[in-house]
């Protein structure tokens, strides 16, 4: 019979989670709007944008959801009429539920009396009685431990000691004998204390060999009905994990039920109860006698099963006796109750509750990022969840991640069905039970109904196939080759900074090369196997340990269940050391076609980030097999790689040629043995060395220093990048396009090498030519596939790898970096074609300055070469460039640029061009407070003065000679921009407006910030860029606009393999809007909720052209230019100086702090502890005056984007700390002091 609601309009949901998102569908099936309230922490959750008003709560984390006048006042101020709890938080608060209904409102569920009632255990039990209900023998309330003591030798042991206000499991406490008493009573007291506000305690006979059944009934106040029993007796630590409807052990028991549920409504007609509820019984497994329990006056969170066997909505109920109680009525009629009771349930469900913990620790609760979640459909199988893929599971409430329910003909095929469900569900991120419940579901003893509650203790073992990480080292992640090559967009290619001996580690233990494997920087972490497994370690020379047993590298290994492989620390050459397991990390998520971690952009590997203590990684399901039959084996010294690297070769170019490098520089350049830098890491590898003098005096529209140029792609990674006057080698998680000149590139075949230097140590870089660099990338693959052979047995012979080339001919001073330049005629632009070590071409058309031609044409010469099937470029275009990858392999660099040079000029030389394209309109604020809170963060922790200082909008005004702030504004709302480039980091587009009078142009934060706000539009040179998530930068800080980058692409505008937004030649339009507005459309965007307005549009190249030809004659123009030009000479040499009184002013504090230094050394002698690494000192943790305890943490360093922890040992453990010999912010070399101790 339909019910039609005509009392409740609007209901509030006060919860979270799977139950919040349950009860609002509820409520839209049944046509009632609904409102939802979340918490900071829960503000990505489902449930939080579901409703049809999503309310933040002001108070932090759980606490938030239990804050019952702010609930009251948010449903007063939304004209609420009734409260939903579903189960916990409220759902059993007697008070809060009378606070309702004073309040005018009603409370879906249960009446305060009958939850006053049933919230103490104790007078539960008593209307047990009262109904001739059995019970459990027990007590009444206890007032000491000593009549705790003699109630317990009066029933027998086992007893368990419950606290009268508890549930969910917690304040209970079984005990075994006597001695167990005292300290449970006591647990047991201050437990009911401190959780539920009542300290009382009772005690009842524990029955071991027991099953838990409950019975479902419902009430209108005058009559109650049941929906049959459900079995939840398979619990861990007295929680349910898997429910049954109904119970195998009642089903085959005749007349069970009847006296089950007889028993359970006689109970709930005594509290005249209403609305859902739970009679729990205590089964004996032996008699089949049952004894009540207690009494749940709430939904339960198994309900869903059964409402799969009864087929009814019993949250649908619930709302329809709350619409009939707010029309004054005691609720729906017996009549309608008694029509929905059936005799017999119709099929079996089974309900597995899937949480964020490790059973193998105890069930230990694991909060993270869920990186996939997808979840199998079909007839019967229903998943009731509050998560999707990037949603992150916090700390502070319950683990629970879904409810997993099956419904079939049988329990059998139930239990077929659910284990399917199971295997076919992806979850992964952070550890879950997932597996634990597939192995429980798939047991004899659980397919054979023998579901006591203690069935995890004593009829089921579980065996996972895992690594526990005890200790994570000082920066480990998951690496694959060769990641994500091709994906381009500003997604840094990733992979093994040393791809040679991952290969080889993956080949020793028979998985493909390019397998998942472990990377390991300079100190390895202990690892605890739950399983025996197949391993081994190659790379730089390292310990490597089983249980404290020595280990050999470059050998098979296996190791066996319960055994921890420990890897030491570096102390010699290289840097980087790998661990292959076979069948490698299945639960590892493929993120944009690769498992390697990226934890600078936050995605990939484990959760986006580096490898943390407690991490779970899953093993293969056979591992256990293969260790068994695999064979050791340990490689000839022949053909392990040398590790003392000190030179590297690379390729002229593409830009150390004579328009950007004087002939001394290169000189330089390829002479200078160049110290690695404390600072390097998986983004680059820093370069310490001499200045070039540079062959031109600044960047011109690119910048105002000589390295600046205009934007263009990067030879990433590989490239050799001068920003300023200091260099950096990119390496595998490296940007992709951006405004600074990369003189020469590092060769492919030596990238592994690259990836081995050590900060602190010493490099000269050597140049070749393309087809060297091709034949040494030769020998680096027949080096694996001999090794292939080798190790499999195919071949005797020892593989070698021989890595000196000869000497490539080119001339001392000179550069090949020009492949070939074509200048100017009457209708072409310039073009020049320039090498990028043996993997990429850029092409160069026009100047060094913005033309919308050049832009256009590049456009045409990318679809051009988009369309030939064969080779496959990988192409990142620009204002002024395209970038070109290529594969070697597979066409020759001269092939390619004749290939490039062909479909170039058959572009013809025309404006009359047009390009259908995609406009984007999108929401623009100015200032935000996140941008002036940045701009506060630089000045106290980076530079506290310069020309950009205190305000960067402020100074965009002044070196663009406007008048106002407004004006300022103005010209981002006046014009479109069109997208030139998407890349450097994360889909960054690059925007040049197509109005003259808004072209502003300014310089770059130097040095660069640490942080940028997510959506900022930064302004740097002549160009603009939108940050797409919060991110280091240098561009001046305009406005903000919609962030633009979506991980996991589970916005309406994005998709998985699509997290960017924005691609080359789209229009942006802005309009403004309030922060108010924008923070709420901001939320809409991280709920994954916000669509971007995107219409197709028409680039018109004659039109646009027209625009910019016609703006040359226009006298407001050309008065603009005047006043910005001569803006932009007064800021430079304002910059200049402050810039140099902040270099002198370092520079004197680096004077004072060596003197002091140098005072210290020459004081009567000390003990010290020094720094055993190059590095920068992040925090000193101990004061003069301090007395040092053995392995206390003195100080912590930062190098390669890891903290290096300085521990106190030896002679200095029990003296005093006399001084402080390096600040934090200071660079340290190995040796040198940190800490200064007064030797007594």
């Amino acid at each position: 019979m339909e019910y039609t609601f005509s009392h409740l309009s609007k209901v509030l949901v006060a919860n979270r989670g799977e139950i919040a998102v349950r009860l609002i569908k509820a409520c839209k099936k049944v046509g009632l709007k609904s409102v939802s309230i979340y918490t900071d922490s829960d503000a990505t959750s489902l449930h939080a944008s579901l409703a049809d008003e999503n309310i933040l709560l002001p108070g932090e984390n759980a606490n938030g959801y239990l804050d019952t006048a702010e609930i009251l006042n948010i449903c007063q101020r939304l004209n609420v009429e009734a409260i939903i709890p579903g189960y916990g938080f409220l759902s059993e608060d007697a008070s809060f539920a009378q606070k309702v209904v004073d309040a005018g409102m009603v409370f879906v569920g249960p009446s305060s009396e009958s939850m006053t009632e049933m919230g103490q255990k104790h007078r539960a039990r008593d209307l047990a009685v009262s109904a001739e209900v059995p019970v459990v023998p027990g007590t009444k309330l206890l007032d000491s431990q000593d009549a705790a003591l003699e109630a317990s030798k009066k029933l027998g042991f086992p007893i368990m000691l419950k606290a009268t206000g508890g549930g969910g499991g917690m304040g209970l406490q079984v005990c075994h004998n006597e001695e167990e008493i005292a300290t449970a009573f006591n647990k047991v007291k201050s437990r009911g204390e401190t959780l539920f506000n009542n300290a009382g305690v009772f005690l009842e006979k524990y029955y071991p060999q027991s099953r838990h059944i409950e019975v479902q009934i419902f009430g209108n106040g005058t009559d109650v009905v049941h929906f049959g029993e459900r079995e939840c007796s398979i619990q861990r630590r007295h929680q349910k994990v898997i429910e049954e409807c109904p119970s195998a052990f009642v089903q085959k028991r005749p007349g069970m039920r009847e006296k089950l549920t007889k028993c359970a409504t006689a109970y709930a007609l005594q509290l005249k109860y209403k609305s859902a509820g739970t009679i729990e019984f205590l089964v004996d497994d032996e008699t089949g006698d049952f004894f009540f329990l207690e009494m749940n006056t709430r939904l339960q969170v198994e309900h869903g099963i059964t409402e799969l066997c009864y087929e009814v909505d019993l949250v649908a109920l619930m709302l329809q006796q709350a619409d009939c109680e707010k029309g004054g009525k005691k609720g729906l009629s017996s009549e309608f109750l008694h029509s929905l009771q059936k005799d017999v349930p119709t099929g079996a469900a089974i309900e597995a509750r899937v949480y964020a913990e490790v059973p193998y620790r105890n069930y230990a609760p694991s909060p993270g990022l869920l990186q996939a979640v997808q979840w199998p459909e079909g007839e019967g199988i229903r998943i009731d969840t509050w998560v999707k893929t990037g949603q992150r599971i916090a700390s502070f409430y319950d683990p629970l991640i879904a409810k997993i329910m099956v419904h079939a003909s049988d329990r059998q095929s139930a239990c077929t069905k659910m284990a399917k469900v199971l295997s076919e569900s992806t979850l992964q991120g952070p550890p879950t039970n997932i597996h634990f419940l597939a192995d429980v579901i798939s047991s004899k003893p659980f397919s054979d109904g023998e579901t006591l509650t203690n069935f995890l203790e004593t009829k089921f073992s579980y065996e996972p196939h895992a690594i526990d990480v005890l200790s994570p080292g000082s920066f480990t992640t998951v690496q694959d080759f060769p990641a994500r090559a091709t994906s381009g967009h500003g997604i840094p290619k990733g992979g093994p900074m040393d791809n040679l001996s991952s290969r080889v580690a993956n080949v020793l233990v028979g998985n493909k090369p390019g397998m998942e494997v472990l990377e390991m920087t300079l100190t390895g972490p202990e690892l605890l196997f739950t399983a025996p497994a197949v391993y081994a370690v190659c790379g730089a020379p390292v310990s490597v340990t089983v249980d404290g047993e020595e280990k050999s590298m470059w050998s098979r290994l296996t190791i066996q269940a319960g055994q921890k492989l420990k890897i030491g620390k570096i102390e010699n050459g290289g840097l980087r050391f790998y661990l292959a397991v076979k069948g490698g990390f299945p639960e590892i998520p493929l993120y944009l076609g690769s498992k390697a971690g990226t934890p600078s952009l936050g995605f990939g590997g484990t959760q986006g980030r580096q490898l943390q203590m407690g991490d779970w990684i899953e093993l293969h399901r056979e591992t256990k097999d293969w260790a068994e039959t695999t064979d050791l084996f340990t490689l000839p010294k022949a053909c392990i790689p040398d590790f003392d690297i000190s030179d590297i070769y690379c390729m002229h170019g593409p830009h150390d040629s004579d328009d950007f490098m004087t002939e001394k520089d290169k000189r330089m350049l390829y002479s200078t043995a160049w110290k690695i830098g404390h600072n390097s890491n998986r983004t680059g590898i820093r370069l310490v060395g001499p200045v070039p003098e540079w062959s031109r005096k600044d960047g011109g529209e690119g910048g105002s220093h000589p390295s600046n140029i205009f934007d263009y792609g990067y030879p990433s990674p590989g490239g050799i990048n001068w920003g300023g006057d200091s260099s950096v080698i990119f390496s595998m998680d490296s940007p992709d396009l951006g405004g600074l000149l990369c003189s020469s590139t590092v060769i492919s075949a030596d990238l592994w090498r690259l990836g081995q230097v050590k900060p602190g140590g010493y490099l000269k870089l050597r140049p070749t030519s393309f087809e060297l660099a091709l034949e040494l990338t030769s020998r680096v693959e027949k080096f694996i596939q001999d090794m292939q052979a080798f190790v499999d047995g195919q071949s005797k012979t020892v593989p070698k790898l021989d890595l000196t080339l000869p000497n490539s001919g080119l001339e001392e001073g000179k550069s090949d970096a020009i492949l070939r330049k074509f200048p100017a005629d009457n209708e072409r632009h310039q073009v020049v074609y320039r090498q990028g070590g043996d993997s990429f071409l850029l092409v160069e058309i026009g100047t060094q300055t913005v033309d919308v031609r050049v832009t256009t044409r590049i456009r045409l010469l990318v679809e051009k070469l988009q369309k030939l099937k064969n080779p496959k470029l990988v192409m990142n275009p620009n204002v002024g460039s395209v970038m070109i990858q290529f594969d070697p392999k597979s066409i020759t660099q001269n092939d390619l640029l004749n290939l490039v040079h062909d479909a170039e000029s058959s572009i013809q030389a025309t404006v009359d061009i047009k390009i259908p394209c995609r406009e984007i309109y999108v929401p623009v604020v100015f200032d935000h407070p996140d941008i002036a809170a940045s701009e506060k963060r630089y000045i106290e922790t980076n530079r506290p003065t310069a020309v950009y200082l205190p305000d960067n909008v402020e100074y965009l005004r002044t070196n663009n000679g406007l008048s106002t702030r407004r004006e300022t504004f103005e010209t981002l709302l006046k014009s479109p921009y069109l997208i030139v480039a998407v890349g450097f980091l994360v889909g960054t587009p690059i925007l040049f407006p197509l109005e003259p009078m808004s072209g502003i142009v300014g310089q770059k934060y130097n040095p660069t910030r640490v942080s940028t706000p997510g959506g900022t539009i930064g302004m740097g040179g002549s160009l603009f860029a939108i940050y797409p998530v919060e991110a280091p930068g240098g561009y001046m800080m305009f406005a903000r606009t919609m962030e633009c980058w979506d991980s996991f692409g589970s916005g309406p505008s994005f998709s998985p393999t699509r997290p960017w937004l924005y691609e080359p030649f789209d229009i942006v339009r802005y309009h403004e809007v309030s922060v108010k507005e924008y923070d709420n459309l901001m939320l809409d965007y991280k709920r994954g909720n916000y669509k971007f307005d995107i219409r197709d549009g028409v680039f018109d190249l004659a039109e646009i052209y027209s625009v910019f030809e016609n703006s040359k004659s226009d006298r407001g123009v050309k008065e603009f230019r005047e006043r910005q030009r001569k803006a932009v000479v007064e800021n430079l040499a304002i910059e200049k100086r402050l810039y140099g009184e902040w270099v002198a002013a370092q520079e004197a504090e680096k004077e004072k702090e060596a003197e002091r230094v140098k005072e210290m050394m020459n004081a009567e002698p000390s003990i010290t502890i020094n720094s055993p690494i190059d590095a920068n000192v992040w925090k000193v943790l101990v004061e003069p005056g301090d007395v040092l305890e053995e392995g206390q943490v003195v100080a912590i360093l930062e190098a390669m984007k890891m903290e290096i922890n300085v521990l106190c040992e030896g002679e200095a453990v029990g003296k005093k700390v006399e001084a402080i010999a390096s600040k934090p912010g200071s660079v340290v070399q190995p040796g040198a002091w940190i800490v200064v101790v007064k030797a007594e």
